[in-house]
């Protein structure tokens, strides 16, 4: 549901004067896929058309210039450099299942949703934009325990945290691009030293580490020195398909 812009949004959505070369910069689509996984933005796809049914509408001509108005209006320019920015054709209006055309579909650079919204003025547009950005795509603080479990846990995977000396080196866990992997992890964090029992179990050589488990505390993954989120999303993304498909992990 679309939350009301204030006053103050309002009078901002009222400017007119803009440079005309001040546009946004539309990608295609594979590219600003490729250029989110670098940058962790998020990728606003709009369309004009829905997905393609027998019994499907066109969409409302006022409401498509309605929609062509929002993506030239000068506080929506100003904040375009947060998001990158695709055309729908009607494949991509087919694959998102797109409804409610002229609309806007909010994207990690996975293609995973974040959010859908109808667009027919810049208000619209604006608060789609607020809301990912504020609410729905942004750094979450892990929740650590300091013990591992007796026995498999219920999650698919144990991450076990080991901080370096700069103790703020496991921060990347919380990146927004991070965060859609925590509801399957449990966290804990552990005070390990090189050549102690625990380091030879999860074969940490080095700190700070992250060392990706299945349930069964078998290492799958780690990830240690200068921890990126990049680094991170790489080694999630590994770990789960070897727990999704065991036969992965003996490739």
């Amino acid at each position: 549901m679309l939350r009301p812009l204030g006053v103050a949004g309002f009078v901002l959505l009222s400017l007119v004067a803009h440079a005309a070369d001040d546009k946004i910069a539309w990608e295609k689509a594979d590219a600003a896929l490729a250029a989110a996984a670098v940058t962790g933005k998020p990728v606003i796809w709009y369309f004009v058309s829905n997905q393609f049914t027998k019994d499907a509408l066109p969409p409302v001509a006022t409401a498509l210039m309605g929609a062509e108005n929002a993506f030239t209006n000068p506080v929506i320019l100003k904040r375009r450099e947060p998001f990158h920015w695709v055309r729908g054709d009607q494949t991509l209006a087919n694959r998102f299942k797109i409804q409610g055309a002229p609309a806007i579909v909010i994207t990690d650079s996975d293609g995973d949703v974040l959010h859908r919204a109808s667009i027919a003025s810049p208000e619209n547009l604006y608060d789609a934009m607020q809301l990912v950005l504020q609410e729905k795509y942004v750094d979450t603080p892990v929740t650590w325990g300091d013990v591992v479990r007796t026995g498999p846990i219920k999650k698919k995977l144990l991450v076990i945290g080991v901080e370096g000396e700069e103790g703020d080196a496991l921060k990347s866990l919380e990146n927004r691009t991070i965060v859609k992997y925590h509801k399957n992890c449990e966290f804990v964090k552990l005070a390990l030293k090189r050549g102690d029992e625990g380091a030879r179990k999860y074969t940490v050589e080095k700190t700070p580490s992250v060392v990706i488990c299945d349930p069964m505390e078998r290492v799958l993954e780690r990830v240690h020195g200068k921890i990126t989120p990049a680094q991170l999303k790489a080694a999630f993304v590994k770990a789960l398909r070897k727990v999704d498909d065991p036969k992965a992990g003996r490739k």
